[in-house]
């Protein structure tokens, strides 16, 4: 239902989706820890989902500037209950705890 909200905490910031549409989910967030080379290049998994293409995440060691990115054809139970993980120049640095709804 648009309007519905989830979210984890990892990297000590938060990655939170809210359904903004019928079928676009947007993700917003920031890192604030965990990032160490500013040039490194960055992938967000969400789920089962291929990463962001073209995720506006610049990284400003230790952490990242603010972040978002619309998903399309999806809705808030494809990215609730489910883990992040963040990958970096090929290596894993963090997976989160499942998202959790909001409400």
């Amino acid at each position: 239902m648009i309007g519905d909200v989830t979210y984890t905490d990892m990297l000590a910031g938060r990655v939170t989706f809210t359904q903004t549409e019928d079928k676009t989910v947007r993700m917003t967030g920031q890192f604030n820890d965990g990032f160490y080379d500013p040039n490194a290049r960055c992938l967000l998994y969400v789920g089962d989902l291929p990463p962001a293409d073209q995720l506006d995440m610049t990284i400003n060691p230790p952490g990242t500037s603010a972040f978002e990115y619309d998903y399309e054809d999806v809705t808030i139970d494809d990215f609730t209950g489910v883990n992040i993980r963040i990958i970096a120049d090929d290596e894993v640095i963090a997976v989160g705890d499942p998202t959790v709804p909001v409400g």
